[in-house]
């Protein structure tokens, strides 16, 4: 397949290493099927990227692959890669402008180094999706929101606000982890409370906890 012919994706992680290395992966992947790349990672993320990328190897094997890169929203100074910092409305609203004006700038001014524009689709980290699902529809690029963990942790995360409204994380005895869980659908006592995300070890109401289960 041509390059110049291939669809356009942007694919979007979560700016933290467990998630940006399996979107790369899947990035590199798509890239080798002959499709067209423009992968957007956060700046202070970028240029570590690029850091330790032979680029020229790189652009060898990958000649439609693009790199992209927006604000994280996170101030200067405070700790780039803090996951608190990171999913605060604040920042979260930051990277939703960023996000937006890249696109315009590839949708709508259609530079030519980024020709075609990525009329196909986005891949976007399934954190990501809440601050890139009404800029895609803005502009008409479908959206796929993609988990990067494996289909049972993505079934479970799907049921934390069930797993927090019947309190079944026991926060006054965390020592009974091996507690068996019957609330999850298709998965009653094949899992304990241990298997569970440390996300719901915290008490219900945290910024964290909210975040998840948005």
């Amino acid at each position: 397949m041509e390059h110049s012919n291939a669809p356009h994706i942007l694919v979007l992680p979560f700016p933290a290493e467990g998630h940006i290395k399996p979107m790369f992966n899947l990035a590199k992947l798509l890239s080798l099927k002959g499709h067209k790349i423009t992968f957007v990672n956060t700046h202070h993320n970028h240029n570590r990227l690029i850091q330790f990328t032979d680029l020229p190897s790189f652009y060898t094997q990958f000649p439609g692959f693009h790199f992209a890169s927006i604000t994280d929203g996170v101030a200067d100074n405070l700790p780039q890669n803090e996951f608190e910092h990171m999913i605060s409305p604040t920042s979260r609203s930051e990277v939703a402008g960023e996000f937006r004006g890249l696109l315009s700038r590839l949708v709508v001014e259609k530079p030519r180094q980024w020709d075609p524009p990525p009329s196909c689709v986005i891949i976007a980290d399934g954190l990501m999706s809440t601050v890139s699902m009404d800029v895609a529809k803005e502009f008409g690029v479908p959206l796929i929101a993609f988990r990067t963990y494996s289909a049972t942790a993505t079934w479970v995360s799907i049921h934390v606000s069930k797993i927090v409204q019947e309190g079944v994380m026991d926060l006054q005895n965390p020592e009974d982890m091996d507690k068996v869980l019957r609330s999850i659908p298709g998965l009653e006592n094949l899992l304990r409370e241990c298997d569970l995300p440390s996300i719901l070890k915290l008490k219900p109401g945290s910024l964290y906890i909210d975040f998840y289960i948005k």
